[in-house]
């Protein structure tokens, strides 16, 4: 197991840092990719990005510090230390969502749009900071059972027990965002994709995703409500959310696919069956 800092002789470079500021990079990167399928400019899309990132940080903290209050309210310096580790995925979708409706109110740019091009920069940005969760040993999973052989062992000084063998939850989670992103992208080539598709399938996705990871999680992530903990609840509304989206694109779908008769055309078809019925209820002549 890597240790979780890389000491450059006096400097100590905190892993967990380096991979939350590298998934958000590259969420800022991808959006020259994902912003033109969706109908935005790229440069309003960075800028967007860039404030919902922002913001999106400062709400994930902010619901790490909700849901571990006892340890906060004893140790208030330690709200500050981000780069230890302490993002919680749901906090940060809640505050990068508020932060991207003011910017699509000033710009008068639509919700499936703007979801559109930031659900694969979300997904890939999410699958690395992952990374930096296995690092700093943060969101850890239950104990694995005897023979599993994608156990992990963490040392000790993180905030996983060491020297006991887990379930890869950082890791899994990761790929299964990985998989997602490339997902996402193939949505793009779909013939007639309706506004509103990758939105869904990301919130969806992730939500469902996160869901099946809480089943392996061993951390403490809240005091459970009706046997399943917050951040369960959480992912169950993400999902949700998802869902919602994806009904609400293929109603656009549909109505985009249902005909639409010319003006007339059908009355006229009426008169000409009448009329051809009429003639040949003549009587011949003769």
């Amino acid at each position: 197991m890597w240790p979780y800092d890389i000491n450059l002789g006096p400097l100590a470079v905190n892993l967990y840092g380096i991979m939350t500021a590298l998934g958000a990079a590259a969420g800022i990167w991808i959006l020259r990719f994902s912003a033109p399928p969706s109908g935005l400019d790229v440069k309003f899309a960075r800028d967007l990005a860039f404030w919902a990132l922002l913001w999106g940080l400062v709400g994930s903290r902010a619901a790490y510090v909700l849901f571990h209050w006892r340890f906060f309210a004893g140790n208030p310096l330690k709200i500050l230390d981000i780069w230890s580790g302490g993002l919680m995925f749901q906090g940060g979708i809640l505050g990068g969502a508020l932060a991207a409706a003011l910017a699509m109110r000033r710009r008068r740019a639509s919700l499936a749009s703007v979801g559109d091009a930031l659900a694969p920069a979300l997904s890939l940005g999410q699958a690395i900071g992952r990374a930096g969760c296995f690092f700093s040993g943060c969101c850890y999973g239950k104990t694995a059972p005897d023979g599993f052989p994608f156990a992990l062992v963490f040392p000790a000084g993180g905030g996983a027990p060491p020297g006991r063998p887990l379930y890869p939850v950082q890791a899994m989670e990761g790929i299964g965002l990985v998989v997602l992103t490339l997902v996402l992208f193939r949505l793009y080539k779909l013939k007639g994709r309706p506004k509103g598709l990758a939105l869904g399938a990301y919130l969806a996705g992730a939500g469902l995703l996160r869901l099946a990871m809480e089943a392996f999680r061993g951390d403490f992530r809240g005091r459970p409500f009706l046997g399943l903990p917050p951040t369960s609840w959480a992912a169950i509304l993400t999902a949700a959310c998802g869902v919602g989206a994806l009904a609400y694109a293929a109603g656009r779908r549909n109505a985009f696919l249902a005909p639409t008769p010319a003006p007339g055309c059908g009355s006229d078809l009426g008169q000409l069956t009448s009329g051809e019925n009429a003639r040949g209820s003549l009587p011949e002549k003769g």
